[in-house]
């Protein structure tokens, strides 16, 4: 019988796993010791060959291609099986008559040569009738004991496998989202109060390179005039005060050096949905918006009159409202009156399907455009 903190020693080697796909390994090792097996695996079964793919622990080698190529076709335990739910755990004989079993192919020329007299499976995950399977393989017929303990592992086991899931899901998130910042043409940056720099696009860490007009000592921003410095570590810390999440963006002018434009940073207060959920470490009080007025800041409005069938003029007017100061301020950027910019912006509204300018810039930005002129 498993003593507690042996128990305890596997369960947290699960969810190492969880954390970490790349310790399955360690997880069957402990997981087949526990219960007397000497060998598992870990397997993901399906209708095609596509769909299936396996690791194992102390399991002959090339096992799984042998295994896929023919023997999970004829595999009887799973043509019975392969609808079971997520936390079904059940043992060869369990499934079939154990004197059925050893007269099959699968037992007699896959399990046999491999010393396996005993299985126990439990499905981890069932999607689309696609089954995630731990196995552990013993040389001889599975008994209560070992199942009983199989059972109380297998939650822990379910857990885990569901979590990488999740952890998969988020960085195909975070990466798409990551990929989208770096599109835009401007640059973007998150600080805290104190305006320590917690997250640049590529433009951003660009300008920062550069040190034209914005830069960073020991990690704080600073522009390049000391008055600069310090009319950009006030709206920064403004941002951190309480009822300010609605508040106008601060516009603050950083000075670049005789004969250069000066970088225009929109300052204003990081609202929660805004805060890219990778993050972590200080709490983003202000997100930063800053433009090179010497680079070519047309985005592909071709690409928006292509996708939703706008207008150059309505074109123009959807890349200036990702500017998000409000429709005066991007109608006086392209020198319309704000009765002609209203008029645009509903017929931009009934192209895209939106209602709202906060929908428009979510949709915007998410539509996969290239937002950064070549």
């Amino acid at each position: 019988m498993i003593s507690q903190s042996d128990l305890a020693s596997v369960i947290a080697s699960i969810y190492e796993a969880g954390v970490d796909f790349n310790r399955w390994p360690d997880a069957l090792a402990r997981v087949s010791d526990a219960v007397g097996g000497h060998s598992a695996s870990l397997v993901r079964q399906g209708l095609t060959h596509e769909d299936c793919w396996g690791f194992g622990y102390r399991v002959e080698e090339g096992w799984d291609q042998l295994y896929f190529e023919h023997f999970h076709s004829v595999n009887p335990l799973w043509g019975r099986t392969w609808l079971a739910p997520a936390g079904s755990v059940h043992t060869d004989t369990m499934v079939m008559p154990r004197a059925d079993l050893d007269r099959t192919e699968f037992f007699q020329e896959f399990l046999t040569p491999q010393g396996v007299g005993g299985m126990l499976n439990a499905v981890l995950l069932m999607e689309d009738r696609r089954q995630t399977i731990l196995t552990v393989h013993a040389d001889r017929e599975i008994d209560d004991a070992q199942l009983a303990l199989y059972r109380l592992i297998v939650p822990h086991l379910q857990r885990a496998a569901e979590l990488n899931v999740q952890l998969a899901r988020a960085e195909i998130s975070r990466a798409g989202a990551e990929a989208v910042v770096d599109g835009l043409n401007q640059g973007i940056l998150f600080v805290d109060a104190g305006a320590r720099l917690i997250f640049a696009n590529r433009l951003a860490e660009a300008m920062l390179s550069a040190g034209g007009g914005l830069r960073q000592s020991e990690g704080v921003l600073q522009g390049a005039v000391g008055s600069e410095t310090a009319a950009l570590h006030a709206a920064i810390a403004a941002c951190a005060e309480p009822g300010l999440a609605a508040a106008p963006p601060n516009l603050v002018l950083l000075s670049r050096g005789e004969g250069r434009r000066p970088l225009s940073v929109r300052v204003a207060p990081a609202p929660p949905g805004a805060v890219p959920p990778w993050l972590a470490g200080s709490r983003p009080s202000a997100i930063l918006c800053v433009t090179d007025p010497e680079l070519d800041p047309a985005p592909a409005t071709e690409e928006l009159r292509s996708r939703f069938g706008l207008t150059r003029a309505q074109a123009a007017l959807a890349v200036e409202i990702l500017g998000g100061d409000g429709i005066q301020a991007a109608a006086d950027r392209l020198s319309i009156t704000r009765a002609t910019a209203r008029t645009h912006l509903a017929q931009i509204f009934a192209k895209t399907g939106t209602q709202r300018q906060s929908e428009l810039v979510r949709l915007l930005l998410s539509s996969g455009l290239s937002w950064r002129s070549g």
